[in-house]
């Protein structure tokens, strides 16, 4: 019994950390999501090294803003958003980054996206990826992940010989993401273990 018990407790351990591993940017970093000019998402964007298994958060205020994935690279330069693959508006959502590719981000508002709040996040398979930087990125909020609609992008994936720019916001260190039901199902199964 009491095998049965530690197997069980570390096979939980494991499923936690097995879903945790990877980075989770704000966009934006401490402006976060906005329409007001003070951030340029390029440069931002162009800063870091998304990786499979990495997340955004896009924090704003959900009565001003909100975050539209949209398909192409033609859409995203004409801030058209009249088919998008998802939207998002909860004010705090969180996008898994779980292929790569090209992913592009707009407010839906009108003349937001004209006034730069857009994002093409850039995707690398973690073999693609240069070897990270030893800093760390400042510390984000659990986001949520709530969203109105919701597609698989069908994004071109980047050619093996890509690179992009080093990222001094990367860590090699593990960042926990949106797992809170698989947190609270290791918790559980800790204290039926304790009991």
């Amino acid at each position: 019994m009491a095998f049965a018990k530690n197997s069980m407790l570390f096979l939980m351990v494991l499923a936690l950390f097995g879903v945790c591993f990877g980075t989770v940017y704000k966009v934006g970093d401490s402006n976060g999501w906005t329409d007001k000019g003070s951030v340029s998402y390029k440069d931002w964007a162009s800063t870091k090294n998304f990786v499979v298994g990495d997340a955004i958060v896009f924090e704003y205020n959900a009565k001003e803003q909100n975050v539209v994935q949209v398909k192409t690279l033609t859409e995203f330069n004409g801030c058209n958003s009249k088919a998008p693959l998802s939207t998002y508006n909860s004010g705090n959502d969180a996008v898994e980054l779980k292929k790569a590719g090209h992913f592009f981000y707009i407010c839906g508002l009108p003349g937001h996206c004209e006034a730069g709040q857009k994002v093409d996040i850039r995707v690398l398979e973690p073999s693609q990826a240069p070897s990270p930087s030893h800093s760390s990125p400042s510390p984000s909020p659990t986001p949520s992940s709530n969203h109105s609609h919701h597609n698989e992008s069908s994004a071109p994936v980047p050619s093996p010989s890509a690179k992009a720019p080093t990222s001094p916001n990367k860590s090699s260190a593990p960042s926990v993401k949106s797992s809170s039901g698989l947190f609270m199902l290791v918790v559980m199964g800790v204290l039926a273990y304790l009991a």
